[in-house]
């Protein structure tokens, strides 16, 4: 169980429960474009249900893009020329808006609040924007952080990532690449608080002890979400493959989590308030020996565990770089942004979600053994069936063995008269992406 100040992981239970198996399809026809997108950084709700991506246009991060000291290398070849911000319609996928052109030069994170106010950062100028779009597509209400400038005082970013934006107008920067911290704000943009710590290993300039990285230290912040029924700001630490949330009033630690399934690098969070509450994540190409699967995944607050995946069934339009993602309120989408292949990826729920028994974790239970969901007693016949099922089964098992030895002996005496042919094992090579080509 997840509790105050503890871990909330997938490791083992030894009493069996109830869980929430949600199943998603994948959308292959949605949206309707007429072009080719950038890198979508982003993906957002409006109020009307709409959806809003944030994409890089002809820019791309590369390893070249920023210097040492984080200044951007490009500044001299202009802003993004094409529009940024296009804003479709949930259902049938057409193109409703555009705009943002000559305005960005590497778009990361979007926020649309409950005013309908969009909130943008951009990891080249190290700034945030808020756009009131009845006021001006072209000119922000609220800017934060100087152009071009990266700095870590409270009225200068490095590289920020994601904005979240309380009712009641105070909001949370996600400072981001090189800072490692959490910034809160007045409705006017006056700092309150800050916390956490850089402790992104190519970036930190100090040692960590052995060991699990402690709370509140941050190996790139990536994305935000607000759990508001219990006043808590989750952060995706994207580096250390987990979700840290925080009290949103002063900042202290609340709780974390993690999987095995999910690995070592988590791109983003969101929440919704079904099922007492779940965190929907996405994770990214890991660097791991036995990498996890690059997916959606979703965790249920109360215990930690991982309760529901999704992800593109076809390689046609495979998981490689995703990047953010958003959720209706009701979970019966969700829509995730990816990096490369560049494009927005729409998922619908399939079946009502349903309650199982999960069998405790420390059990490995056989292949051939048949499961009972909780409260239903086998029936005769279910047992006949399950009696003959197990009677099969060991017939097979023994002729698997028998062939197996035939076929050994075989292979035995065919290798005795190939002399002087060895033999090599080889181990294929897991293929790890260029950390430039995938930045952001």
């Amino acid at each position: 169980m997840c509790c105050r100040g503890r871990r909330a992981s997938d490791e083992g239970t030894t009493v069996e429960r109830s869980v929430m198996l949600t199943k998603y399809a994948y959308v292959s026809s949605w949206p309707i474009l007429d072009r080719k997108l950038g890198s979508v950084s982003a993906v957002a709700l409006d109020g009307d249900g709409n959806v809003v991506i944030f994409h890089r246009g002809s820019h791309v991060w590369q390893l070249s893009s920023f210097d040492t000291n984080n200044r951007y290398q490009e500044a001299t070849s202009g802003p993004i020329a094409e529009p940024t911000v296009l804003k479709f319609n949930r259902h049938t996928g057409d193109l409703l808006q555009q705009w943002g052109q000559n305005l960005f030069y590497m778009p990361h994170g979007l926020t649309i609040d409950h005013e309908q106010n969009y909130w943008m950062t951009d990891v080249a100028l190290h700034q945030v924007f808020k756009f009131d779009l009845n006021h001006s597509t072209t000119e922000p209400v609220l800017t934060l952080g100087t152009r071009f400038e990266p700095g870590d005082d409270m009225y200068h970013y490095c590289k920020p990532t994601s904005v979240a934006v309380l009712k009641s107008g105070e909001f949370f920067v996600a400072d981001g690449y090189c800072n490692g911290r959490i910034v809160k704000y007045s409705p006017e943009g006056i700092p309150i608080l800050s916390w956490g710590r850089n402790s992104f290993i190519l970036t930190r300039t100090f040692t960590l002890a052995p060991g699990p990285v402690p709370e509140s230290f941050f190996a790139i912040p990536h994305a935000l979400a607000l759990v508001p029924d219990r006043d808590l700001l989750c952060v995706a630490d994207r580096e250390q493959g987990r979700v840290q949330c925080f009290h949103t009033g002063n900042g202290t630690f609340h709780s974390q989590y993690s999987s095995s399934q999910i690995g070592s690098r988590l791109f983003s969070v969101k929440y919704i308030s079904s099922g007492g509450g779940l965190l929907y994540t996405i994770n990214g190409p890991q660097f791991d020996l036995n990498p996890a699967p690059v997916g959606g995944y979703i965790i249920e607050m109360a215990s930690g565990n991982v309760i529901g995946n999704f992800k593109p069934n076809n390689s046609k339009h495979a998981f490689s770089n995703p990047h953010e993602l958003a959720v209706t309120d009701d979970g019966l989408e969700v829509y995730v942004a990816e990096l490369d292949p560049q494009m927005v990826h729409k998922f619908r729920i399939i079946s009502p979600t349903r309650s199982v028994t999960e069998p405790p974790k420390s059990v490995t239970r056989n292949q051939g053994e048949k499961m009972y969901e909780s409260g239903h007693a086998p029936s005769g016949a279910e047992m006949n069936s399950a009696l003959t099922a197990g009677s099969i089964g060991i017939f097979s098992i023994v002729s698997t063995l028998i062939v197996t030895s035939l076929l050994v002996i075989l292979m035995a005496r065919v290798i005795c008269f190939r002399s002087g042919q060895g033999s090599s094992s080889r181990i294929d090579e897991v293929p790890l992406r260029n950390m430039g080509d995938e930045e952001g």
